[in-house]
């Protein structure tokens, strides 16, 4: 496929400058076989000359004002104003043997033609044919402007989807998840959900989908269980005792340790292979009980003090119901292997591979513990896991500003410390992460920078805006004065996961995610149900569950 066609020329260069081009325009809007294209902010252009193809973006478009010098056939001269079409460009890559590379070996010559390219040529310049190359799947509508990600690079390098509230950041996600489970038929994605937006656009809601709902898990947060015996020493000390002093933690370790060792159950396992954070049942009275023998046994009131307190702190939080999702299982003794078939959506029953944990009937402060106890066993399992191409797996980290902070509070530490590990070192074991938040100045930068591909919607905040700003490329960082007036579910995608950078407009999902703003017009409109309950809200407060 050409990349220089006739049509769609409008200008030559100028001015070549390091990454920067000057082209000189004769025209801003091109027809080919009946589409029209602009030359607007975010086109993509080729400078073809004898130096060969230079493949760029449009960073700017202006108009100045200028004369021409005009000599008439008695020799006066006289100047005529016109206007003088400017266009910038970003630099991109270049086409070497049909194959392209981002930088350029050698910058275009002055006077060589600049062309608009179509989205097919663009999409052949990625390597990317419709229904061929299984690493790329489509994220846009079939019969609009097509762009595809590499599915490898898109999770294999983590991703960041940024946008303010209302920008379509829930529908993208949405959008996207959808397009993996339609291209791919068996991925593996634990989608940590807030806000239980997310169950209806996958077939768990009013709006039927066979296919996304026969794929998809939705644990409930009254199904929502997580052991306390999965915790390692430091999860357990920050729920159970986050004050413990350097004489209480030892005491608590060693107990611990010893309920493990006499709890095993696999004969193959010796005791001296057990550690205070081996995943081995234990019941909490006799962590308790042991607590208690040990006060008794003190005689003086200092020695007694450190004892009690461990006590009291232990059976406040057993008998605090926000935290009775660590007592689920206790019964059945639920071991780590079962646990894990259930979470990944393993059962021999019914295999899923998309798990949405929702967790809005939790406290902000217990949904930190949870997820970051989450993030670090998803971690563990895929450290121990000898290959990670049997499993790669997914995490879906849903308003991640509101757990993984920029500020450095001790309430954060937990999930922050476990996600940015993965961050760091999760892409070598298979794990990765799609970081999601209205609030990119106010996430971890260590989290946000280990990111590959940054999708980002609508942005209207300076502090947001520069953020990503300085994320970006330096070819790039102009791209984001646009970020203000994209619209709903349109995007400046940029990294690993597209080998162009370019603004994109994603396919509306199908259903949608239940996150559509509040319909004040019609509440306000009509006399309230008859059927609505103010009670009912209050028994569910009081209870701390949300009343259907």
């Amino acid at each position: 496929m050409s990349l220089r066609i006739e049509e769609l020329k409008f200008g030559t260069i100028k001015e070549v400058d390091g990454a920067s081009i000057t082209i000189k325009a004769n025209k801003l809007e091109n027809e080919y076989e009946l589409v029209d294209y602009y030359v607007e902010v975010g086109a993509y252009v080729n400078c073809g000359g004898l130096h060969g193809n230079t493949i760029c973006i449009v960073s700017k478009v202006q108009i100045e004002e200028a004369e021409k010098k005009i000599i008439d056939e008695n020799g006066r001269i006289s100047y005529e104003p016109y206007d003088l079409i400017k266009v910038s460009l970003a630099i991109v890559g270049t086409i070497e043997n049909e194959i392209f590379s981002r930088g350029v070996s050698r910058l275009p010559i002055i006077s060589s033609n600049a062309y608009l390219l179509t989205a097919n040529q663009v999409n052949k310049i990625l390597g990317v044919e419709d229904t061929s190359d299984s690493k790329n799947f489509l994220v846009t509508d079939e019969d609009k402007d097509k762009a595809y990600f590499n599915l490898n690079k898109l999770l294999g390098r983590h991703t960041a989807i940024l946008g303010t509230t209302g920008s379509g950041k829930s529908c993208t996600v949405a959008s996207i998840i959808q397009s993996i489970l339609k291209f791919y038929p068996y991925p593996r994605i634990l989608f940590f959900d807030l806000h239980n937006e997310y169950p209806s656009a996958f077939g768990h809601g009013k709006e039927k989908h066979e296919e996304y709902k026969s794929k998809t898990k939705c644990t409930t947060w009254e199904e929502f269980s997580l052991p306390y015996w999965f915790l390692d020493l430091d999860e357990f000390i920050d729920i159970y005792y986050s004050g413990a002093g350097s004489s209480q933690i030892p005491i608590i370790k060693k107990a611990i340790l010893e309920l493990k060792q006499k709890n095993i159950k696999d004969e193959t396992i010796p005791k001296d292979r057990v550690s205070v954070d081996s995943p081995i049942y234990f019941d909490m009275k006799e962590l308790i009980n042991k607590m208690i023998n040990l006060e008794s046994e003190e005689s003086s009131k200092t020695k007694k003090e450190p004892l009690l307190k461990i006590i009291h702190r232990l059976e406040g939080i057993v008998n605090d119901s926000r935290y009775g999702f660590l007592q689920k299982d206790k019964e059945l003794k639920v071991d780590l292997s079962e646990y894990f078939k259930n979470l990944f959506g393993l059962d021999s029953s019914e295999e899923k591979y998309l798990n949405i944990l929702d967790l809005s009937g939790l406290p902000s402060e217990v949904r930190n513990v949870c997820i970051g106890v989450l993030s670090r066993l998803c971690f563990d399992y895929k450290y121990w896991d000898l290959d990670p191409q049997d499993l790669p797996l997914s995490l879906v980290l849903e308003e991640a500003h509101t757990y993984i902070p920029e500020e450095t509070s001790t309430k954060f530490s937990l999930a922050k410390e476990r996600i940015e590990k993965i961050a760091k070192e999760g892409r070598k074991y298979g794990l990765s992460l799609v970081v999601v938040t209205q609030r990119p100045s106010n996430i971890s930068t260590t989290v946000l920078s280990q990111c590959g591909t940054y999708i980002t919607l609508r942005l209207t905040n300076d502090n947001d805006q520069n953020k990503v700003r300085r994320l970006l490329p330096d070819t790039l960082s102009g791209q984001a004065d646009i970020l203000p007036s994209l619209r709903d579910g349109e995007a400046l995608v940029s990294g690993d996961g597209i080998i162009l950078p370019r603004k994109i407009k994603f396919r509306k999902p199908s259903p949608f995610p239940k996150s559509n703003d509040i319909e004040y017009h019609k509440s306000w409109a009509k006399e309230m149900d008859s059927t609505y309950s103010i009670e009912k809200v209050i028994r569910g407060w009081k209870l701390s569950e949300k009343q259907k």
